[in-house]
């Protein structure tokens, strides 16, 4: 925005920017808090597993992921190392295009995501769902999704859940369970 477009709308562009990150910044850290407090995975990681577990055949290319929780391929990258010293995650090699590589959550990842969503989902709801009417948070949606719309993004639908115990399903999307 432009300091001519700052005056022109009052500030009100400027100020819902900053009151988006400023909530954006407190729920997270709620959250990071939340988990840390239970002894769970941190959230990065959370957030990482939910994306690799909810996508076709239970994998995601490194850069598909990078996009989708809004690293840069560096930073996608050093997270899922620690994740897969870590065993929660592994590394396979496209069969098709030898640049392409695929995280894939492990039984012990899965595992670790089935134990942290309950904290992440009542987390969740007490430091941002339950603050905000169903109304609001309807409003907000088609708000956000309008301004994704605008810049040609189209987001990861939202994981409903973890994947089924067995992660042999081939050959259809994969769901999940929060």
């Amino acid at each position: 925005m432009t300091p001519e477009q700052a005056r022109q709308d009052g500030g009100d562009g400027l100020g819902a920017w900053l009151s988006l990150l400023q909530a954006q910044s407190v729920v997270v850290d709620s959250l990071e808090r939340d988990l840390a407090a239970d002894r769970r995975i941190p959230l990065p990681w959370l957030e990482v597993l939910m994306q690799v577990t909810s996508a076709f055949e239970g994998r995601m290319k490194m850069q598909e992921l990078a996009h989708s929780v809004l690293l840069s391929k560096s930073g996608v990258t050093r997270l899922v190392d620690r994740m897969v010293e870590a065993g929660l995650m592994e590394r396979q090699a496209c069969a098709t295009d030898r640049r392409s590589v695929y995280a894939v959550a492990t039984d012990a990842g899965r595992k670790a995501l089935r134990e942290s969503l309950p904290v992440h989902g009542r987390s969740l709801a007490r430091h941002f769902t339950e603050v905000l009417t169903p109304a609001e948070l309807a409003m907000l949606r088609s708000t956000l999704q309008k301004v994704l719309d605008a810049g040609g993004f189209t987001p990861t639908p939202c994981p409903s859940g973890l994947v089924e115990e067995e992660p042999k399903s081939r050959g259809r999307r994969a769901t999940a369970k929060r």
